[in-house]
């Protein structure tokens, strides 16, 4: 493969390693601009790109070895990513506040990650275009395709971006697994450290293990999630925010549980991850939540659980052991029909 290649011994490499050269067009300015092409890993600029007229003023530099990059504004607001900057011409496509770029292609491995995103953009709108979807067989699809893409790139920064921005649908037990591959590479980068410290807590804190406890204080009063968990009932959690899109679509749901189930003793509680308690309490007013909640919690749940992404909905049973995570839609009745038959 060329990305094997080049990361073993880049081809018509220059003397000072890679050089690549940038193009394409940025949409989203609201006026002419230089951006910032920043090293991901490092956070250092890498060169500065003007746009005029929507249009990048080609730019060339050098990198060592192929290196993930972002393409943001100068005070780091918005950005598109990710860009690996390689031996070759770069060309790129975007809205500076899209995230992801809509194209990238011309050198191998932005050519493999052009072709990777649009086949998983097209498992996202198979997923949106059903009816009544199977979350489950949605995530298994996506962690195929992502775990394929990241054992094949281990070496490389695909694999890095892959591995610490794109996982969704992977098992803990496999992204462990992917995570021991990569260490070797880039293990002693910050933020690979965070995943791996991320996962071995999911690992603690996956089914079949004792809940952790955490707690959150508001208005002076401390909430503590043993208040709810281990006291002899089943306890589903909702771990949301008021800004969170998927969250709220899941907030139905779990009120129809909460409503059919309530009377057999299941307890809804709903914890406010990385949000404003007044965003929350608005949030709950207008969605009509009418389980208790753990208001003000911040990150305290999420170090808890190793959460990294929410919602996260999780099942506790009445001892406190963990029945089930990532309860998404039909899961969640599913999983509780078999519990209340």
């Amino acid at each position: 493969m060329l990305a094997a290649l080049i990361v073993a011994g880049c081809i018509s490499c220059t003397e000072n390693g890679q050089k690549f050269r940038l193009e394409g067009a940025i949409e989203g300015l609201e006026q002419d601009d230089t951006l910032l092409l920043i090293d991901a890993l490092t956070e250092d600029t890498v060169a500065m790109v003007p746009v005029v007229g929507g249009k990048i003023t080609p730019v060339e530099g050098n990198v060592a070895e192929a290196v993930y990059a972002v393409l943001v504004n100068r005070d780091r607001t918005a950005g598109l990513q990710p860009i690996f900057l390689e031996e070759g011409t770069i060309s790129v496509e975007g809205n500076i506040n899209g995230m992801l770029l809509t194209k990238q292609i011309g050198t191998p491995l932005n050519n493999e990650a052009d072709s990777l995103f649009k086949d998983i953009m097209a498992i996202n709108d198979e997923f949106a275009s059903q009816e009544n979807p199977d979350f489950d067989e949605f995530l298994q699809k996506l962690g195929s395709k992502t775990s394929a893409a990241i054992r094949k790139h281990k070496d490389d920064p695909l694999g890095y971006f892959l591995l610490t921005q794109f996982n969704d649908g992977i098992e803990v037990d496999e992204m462990q697994e992917l995570i021991a591959l990569m260490e070797p590479k880039y293990g002693t980068n910050e933020n690979f450290q965070a995943i791996k410290e991320s996962y071995e807590i999911k690992a603690a804190t996956d089914e079949g293990e004792m809940f952790a406890d955490f707690e959150a204080t508001y208005e002076g009063k401390t909430t503590k999630l043993s208040d709810y968990v281990g006291k002899g009932q089943y306890v589903l959690v909702d771990f949301w925010a008021s800004w969170c899109g998927p969250c709220r679509q899941e907030i139905p749901n779990l009120i129809a549980a909460y409503n059919k189930y309530k009377g057999k003793g299941l307890v809804v509680l709903g914890v406010a991850t990385w949000d404003k308690p007044e965003d929350t309490l608005k949030a709950i007013d207008e969605l009509k939540i009418p389980y208790p909640q753990m208001m003000n919690a911040q990150d305290a749940g999420s170090k808890a659980y190793g959460i990294e992404g929410i919602p996260q909905i999780i099942l506790f049973g009445p001892d406190g052991t963990i029945v089930a995570r990532d309860l998404r839609g039909d899961a969640i009745e599913e999983k509780l029909a078999e519990i209340y038959k």
